[in-house]
């Protein structure tokens, strides 16, 4: 899930700068992005008063423990030695660091001056310094000699002046005032080095005593920002939908510049960056496969842009890669319950992340959000999706889950078999595993039920039954139902009928159609033609193929009905043979 966040924090920018203490307006600081200062005077640090400044940088006269006078300077760390009110330098964090510390002379003049080298080209730059009038408010009756200073910014030759300003009067305090002062100007082609100037616009006498601290030189550029496509300047993304495309903007607001020469710059840590090759135009196309930081250099000159001296810093565009949350764990496959019609399907993640149900392993529809349980109502394969609760991210891949198919295989057939004809019934067996039930019916589907919940069943008539399998726990049935046949070839028991007899060739044997064992109260047998060639009734084993006068019978298929036991009837053929 990806997460923007708007401009914010150009706001909290011009929020903190406008907040500063910016001094006095007859001068002026840079109006847009500052750059890292490249070049910093602070004066050092000691408990002592010196050392004396570099021949050259001050038309002043040194003086080390002894007060300065008019016209004389020193270096230190507090004036408690002198009664001026500087109980500290201005930079921060310094441990007994030092300030320049100047009575002024009596007339008016240059007291500081230093070359500032390494400059770039057609570049806009700011100088600022600290100032302090050292002399209380109460010194000199309450009517001590302002501070007023001069600041001028000359090219190289010391021939051309470039910018310039004044402090106005400064007046002392009754507590220390560090205040900050600046000015901003632009190199020409070819400038490389400008000369600094501190000049007493004040007379001397009574006060016009003051410190300075801090001399600073950066670049000056404008305040660019970086946003997407939605106009956000941050972005979070899930491990998921990478590679993301990425499209962004530098916007520059021309506080500064005229204009702009980009190089854009990727970071994974926001602290060591590189530069992207080629990519040095106003919008950026990257492909997000990981976490990442983004910003551009701008220079005013593309001929600026190596240089970090002479460029300004866009904000930083970040963009987080959140990682997907693992795949839930399957809490095993489930045998779909026949019986409730579903299957409980289960999964298990860790706290913090939620679970989504689908019916594919990709896309899909969605079937049951925030839950690590699934009631399934068919049989088939489900998948669950791990969701972290937050950052929205999904899990690269979902987790399978079967909801099996619980029909048991159908029985197996102990045999076909045929009725026994004394008993005129016979028991027919399936074999199927434990906790498996059977049904038996009189059709391979649907039909009639005969028998429930047994592996065997007692038949009564020659024909196909069927055997259905039933999962004692799920309900499930099998597919097919198991065919077990009663075959009129497989009769068994003394009472079977000959198909055949053959009296005279085997005295003795087989010679007449025996029926003793059936309780036959009327036979009657026919010639193929279907004339009837013999009866009798209360038969047992009479007939050995004469007819109804007594006459030898031709050798032949004859076919007879018989009524036994009670009302029972059976037509059926005998071969005669002689």
């Amino acid at each position: 899930m990806r997460k923007y966040f708007n401009n914010l924090n150009v706001i909290i920018i011009f929020g903190i700068f406008f907040s500063s203490e910016i001094g006095n307006a007859q001068l002026g600081f840079c109006q847009g992005n500052s750059g890292e200062p490249i070049f910093v005077e602070n004066f050092g640090t000691g408990t002592d008063y010196g050392p004396q400044l570099a021949t050259g940088t001050t038309t002043y006269t040194f003086v080390g423990f002894n007060g300065p006078q008019d016209g004389e300077y020193t270096l230190g760390s507090n004036t408690f030695a002198y009664g001026w009110n500087m109980p500290s330098d201005h930079t921060p964090g310094d441990t007994n660091g030092k300030a320049l510390i100047v009575n002024a002379s009596f007339t008016p003049g240059e007291f500081y001056t230093t070359s500032i080298n390494g400059l770039c080209e057609n570049t806009t730059y700011e100088f600022s310094s600290w100032l302090l009038n050292i002399l209380p408010s109460s010194g000199c009756g309450n009517n001590g000699i302002p501070v007023n200073v001069r600041f001028e910014i000359w090219d190289i030759t010391d021939a051309n002046l470039l910018s310039s300003g004044d402090t106005g009067n400064i007046f002392g305090s009754g507590t220390p005032d560090w205040q900050q002062y600046g000015l901003v100007f632009q190199t020409l082609p070819a400038q490389t080095s400008v000369i600094l100037k501190m000049i007493n616009n004040g007379v001397g006498g009574c006060g016009n005593d003051l410190a300075i601290d801090d001399i600073n030189f950066s670049a000056c550029g404008d305040f660019i920002s970086v946003t997407d496509s939605n106009n956000d300047v941050q972005l979070e993304v899930c491990e998921n939908e990478t590679p993301f495309s990425l499209t962004l903007t530098a916007t520059p607001d021309f506080s500064v510049y005229n204009s702009h020469f980009y190089q854009w710059q990727e970071s994974t840590d926001g602290v060591v960056w590189i530069d992207i090759l080629g990519e040095t135009s106003q919008i950026i196309n990257v492909s997000v496969t990981a976490s990442m930081f983004y910003r551009t250099k701008v220079a005013e000159d593309a001929v600026n842009l190596g240089n970090s001296q002479c460029i300004s810093i866009s904000d930083v565009f970040q963009v987080d890669v959140n990682q997907s949350p693992e795949a839930p764990i399957s809490e095993g496959d489930v045998s779909f319950n026949c019986d409730l019609n579903e299957a409980l399907l289960s999964v298990t993640v860790p706290a913090g992340i939620s679970v989504n149900w689908y019916d594919a392993a990709t896309n899909g529809n969605s079937l049951a959000l925030n839950s690590t349980t699934y009631v399934a109502i068919s049989e088939g394969i489900y998948y669950a999706e791990a969701i972290d609760q937050t950052t929205g991210c999904i899990s690269v891949t979902r987790t399978a889950v079967n909801a099996l198919e619980a029909n048991p295989d159908a029985p197996i057939s102990n045999g076909d078999v045929g009725l026994n004809c004394e008993t005129n019934e016979i028991e027919l067996t399936v074999t199927v595993p434990i906790g498996i039930e059977v049904n038996w019916y009189d059709t391979p589907v649907n039909g009639n039920i005969l028998q429930t919940n047994n592996s065997s069943f007692t038949a009564t008539n020659i024909g196909m039954y069927y055997a259905e399998a039933i999962d004692e726990i799920t309900g499930c049935v099998s597919t097919t139902r198991t065919e077990v046949n009663v075959l009129a070839e497989l009769q068994s028991g003394n009472c079977i009928i000959p198909q055949g007899i053959s009296p005279g060739i085997s005295p003795g044997l087989n010679d007449a159609f025996d029926l003793s064992s059936f309780e036959v109260s009327k036979l009657e047998i026919y010639n193929r033609y279907g004339t009837l060639v013999y009866s009798k009734k209360d038969y047992s084993n009479e007939w050995f193929g004469q007819s109804k006068n007594g006459d030898e019978l031709p050798v032949g298929t004859y076919f007879y009905t018989m009524e036994y036991q009670n009302g029972k009837f059976r037509s059926a053929w005998v071969y005669l043979n002689r």
